[in-house]
C-alpha cells in the first residue's frame, strides 16, 4: 500500500529539486525524507531520483510517478474538502497562484472578507510572473490562478474575467496630470518606469511605442510594482499599470491616471483560471464563486473611480 507521507515527501522533493529545501518546507529532518524516498524506491523497485551535489533530478520513472501523485493528492484534497463541506466548510485549504497586480489590495481584502464567514479555511498564495502562474496550475501546485492577458493552453480554462485597461499614471503635479487629452506620442520624451520583461506590461508598452518608431524613456526597470510606484513618485515619472495594481496609491492621491487615449492599452483583462479537468474542493469552489462575483463589482467600481478622478482633473 502506498505510504502517503512518503509520497508527499517525494512530491515536494520533485517540485523543489532538493531534499534539504523540501525538508525545510515540510519542517522535517532531511534524513527522514531520505529514508522515506528509499522506501518508495524499494516499493516501486525503481530509481526515482538522481542525487547531485547541487540537488536532485528526477529519473524518467520519477517524472511519471510525480505526475500521477499530483493527481492523487488533488483527489485527496477534494475528498477532504467534501468531508469539510459536510461540516459547513469548517476546514479546508485554497491554493492560489497569481500575478502581482491583483494582490494588493483586491485579493488580500477579499481573502479576509471570505474568511469572516469561513474562518477555518486556510489560504496559500504564490505570487509569480504570468508564465509561472500557468506552470503552477499545470503542475497541480495550485487550484486557482489569476493572470493578465489572454492565453491559450490545452489543459487550462478561463472561468471569469475583469476588464483592466493599462493606464499611464503619475504624480498629481506631473506636467501631463492636468486632464488634457493625450496620445502616446505625447509621452515619448517623458521619463517612465517599467516592470521587467517577465511581465506582459513590459512587452505591451514596448510594442505600442515601437509602432511610433520609438522606445519608452525608461529610467528604471524592476520586478516589483510597489518599488516601481515608489520610484515613479520619487522622480515624478510615469508608470504604466492597470488600476488594481496601483489602487492603494491612487486612493491615497499619490498618483493619478493621465487622460491617455491608446487603443493598444484598452483591452486587457484579469483572468481567473483553473485546470480544465479539475474538480475543485468545496473550499476552493466556494472562494472561486465569491471572487468572481467581486470581479463584476470591481469592474463597475473601477469605471466609477476613473470617471471621478478624470472629472476632478478636467
Amino acid at each position: 500500500m502506498l505510504n502517503l507521507s512518503a509520497a508527499r515527501y517525494f512530491l515536494e522533493v520533485a517540485r523543489l529539486h532538493s531534499i534539504r529545501s523540501a525538508a525545510d518546507r515540510l519542517h522535517v529532518a532531511p534524513s527522514a525524507i531520505s529514508r522515506q524516498l528509499t522506501k518508495l524506491e524499494h516499493e516501486f523497485d525503481v530509481q526515482l531520483l538522481e542525487r547531485h551535489s547541487n540537488g536532485v533530478r528526477l529519473t524518467e520513472a520519477g517524472e511519471l510517478l510525480a505526475k500521477h501523485l499530483a493527481v492523487v493528492f488533488d483527489r485527496v484534497d477534494v475528498a477532504r474538502g467534501e468531508i469539510s463541506d459536510l461540516k459547513g466548510l469548517k476546514s479546508g485549504q485554497v491554493s492560489i497562484a497569481t500575478v502581482e497586480g491583483v494582490t494588493r489590495p483586491f485579493l488580500s481584502d477579499n481573502i479576509a472578507n471570505f474568511r469572516q464567514n469561513f474562518p477555518s479555511i486556510d489560504f496559500r498564495v504564490r505570487i509569480r510572473g504570468r508564465e509561472r502562474v500557468l506552470d503552477a496550475l499545470e503542475k497541480h501546485l495550485c487550484q486557482i490562478g489569476f493572470i493578465y492577458d489572454h492565453f491559450s493552453h490545452p489543459s487550462l480554462e478561463t472561468v471569469g474575467k475583469w476588464r483592466q485597461p493599462l493606464l499611464a499614471l503619475a504624480r498629481p503635479d506631473h506636467p501631463f496630470a492636468d486632464g488634457r487629452a493625450l496620445k502616446l506620442n505625447d509621452l515619448l520624451p517623458m521619463a517612465c518606469v517599467l516592470p521587467d520583461d517577465s511581465f506582459g506590461i513590459h512587452h505591451l508598452v514596448n510594442r505600442a511605442f515601437a509602432k511610433l518608431g520609438a522606445t519608452p524613456n525608461a529610467k528604471m526597470v524592476a520586478d516589483q510594482f510597489h518599488f516601481l510606484i515608489a520610484h515613479a513618485v520619487r522622480i515624478n515619472a510615469i508608470i504604466y499599470l492597470p488600476l488594481q495594481a496601483a489602487m492603494t496609491e491612487v486612493k491615497a492621491g499619490q498618483i493619478v491616471p493621465l487622460n491617455l487615449d491608446c487603443s493598444d492599452f484598452d483591452h486587457r483583462y484579469i483572468y481567473a483560471v483553473v485546470r480544465h479537468d479539475q474538480q475543485l474542493a468545496p473550499a476552493a469552489s466556494a472562494f472561486l464563486r465569491f471572487i468572481l462575483a467581486e470581479f463584476q463589482a470591481g469592474e463597475k467600481s473601477d469605471a466609477e473611480l476613473l470617471a471621478k478622478l478624470r472629472h476632478r482633473q478636467a
